[in-house]
Formats: structure tokens, sequence, C-alpha cells
């Protein structure tokens, strides 16, 4: 496999084998190449951070991290903007969740199970944003429809794993974070509850958290 060039410019920038990856990661990029996935979540291994990668163009993207010395730009969009695109995609996320991706109070980082390494939420602006699955775009939020298309290609609804959610039913479901390989999303059907979603594999299971434990943390911690 070719080099990988880190997209963190700004402060590494580094070029790497992909054999330089972490074995979890390594072995993710080999089967994401032979199924030609388009997105993924890998660790650069110079600065340990995140970013999305595209087996297909071989191409490596920033995720969730900003270059701190670049100025914002004035034609960032407005909630107004987010909301309108959140709006034409027929997306509705749950209000006491929107109104905390527009506060003061939101922090990305957020522990989902304990000992484990903590997920990032998408703010609004990455939510609205599109990405390209298997030569398709989605909003980040509906990103699922994406996955779930994937899975329905080669299983079919009715050769899925014993799952408490049905491919129809995730398809609908809302992402809000991630960490590494792993989505975390949203089921409003069950009171807003956390579920993660493995795409290498089509697993899902149950997180013992809602979007309310996410909204009321720092208020708990006060």
């Amino acid at each position: 496999m070719k080099e990988i060039i880190c997209p963190y410019s700004w402060d590494c920038g580094e070029v790497f084998i992909p054999q330089e990856l972490s074995e979890f990661d390594y072995n993710f990029v080999q089967s994401a190449v032979e199924k030609k996935m388009t997105f993924m979540i890998i660790h650069c291994p110079k600065c340990s951070r995140e970013f999305k990668f595209d087996t297909v163009q071989w191409k490596a993207d920033e995720f969730g991290y900003s270059n701190p010395n670049s100025i914002i730009k004035k034609n960032e969009k407005t909630t107004k903007q987010l909301a309108a695109i959140l709006n034409k995609a027929k997306v509705e996320i749950p209000l006491i969740y929107f109104e905390y991706l527009i506060s003061d109070e939101f922090e990305p980082q957020v522990s989902i199970f304990t000992d484990e390494e903590d997920f990032t939420l998408f703010n609004l602006n990455e939510l609205c944003e599109k990405i390209n699955i298997d030569g398709k775009f989605y909003l980040t939020i509906n990103q699922l429809k994406g996955f779930t298309a994937e899975l329905f290609e080669m299983v079919g609804e009715s050769l899925q794993k014993s799952q408490n959610i049905s491919y129809t039913e995730l398809s609908n479901c809302l992402v809000i974070g991630s960490e590494n390989a792993r989505i975390l999303f949203i089921d409003t059907r069950d009171q807003n509850s956390l579920w993660i979603f493995h795409p290498d594999g089509g697993d899902i299971e149950k997180t013992a958290l809602t979007l309310g434990n996410i909204v009321r943390r720092d208020k708990q911690h006060s």
C-alpha cells in the first residue's frame, strides 16, 4: 500500500506507510481497501490524532481538529442556514440536543464507556457537512443511510444479524459522534437512547446513556 500523509499540516503533516499504523488501524485499512470503503476513521501514528481516510482516492482529511492559526471564514454558515440544511434533508434533531449544540455549554468530548477512549461529538457545522460513502454523498448526521445501503446490498434485511434495530430503522437514526471506527447515534424511538454502530461488520450495541445524559453532564458535575 502507498504512503499516507497526515492531514494536520500545520503541526504534523508527516508521511508514513500503513504498516506504521496501530495493529487495529492497519487491519482496518486492509479490510477497507478490499471493500473499497470511502470513509473510515484512523489515527496518525506520528501525532495520534484521528482523521478521515478514503481508501479509493487514498486521501486523508481532517476530522475534529482545526488549524488554530486559521482565520474563520466570513462565509461560514449561520445557525439559521444550518437549520435550513437540516430541514431540507428532513432531519429533526431533538430540541433538547439542538439547543445544546448551539449553546456555550457544548463539549465535544464525552465518555460513553468506562475505561475506554472518549467519543467526539460533531458540532452543528460538522453534522451538516457532506461525506462520501460508496460514491454517494450524505450529511454526516445521516451517514447511516449510506452504511445501511451497503448492508442491504451485501446481505439484505432478511439475513441481518439478530439485533434490536433493523437496517431499515437504523437508516433513519441520527449520528452525533464517533470514536475511531465506532459511530455514535441516537434512537429517537427509544427515548433518545445512545447506540454504537460498527461499520466494519455492521454490529450494533446499546449504551446505558441517553441524549439527556450528555446535555445534563455539565450541570451534574457543577
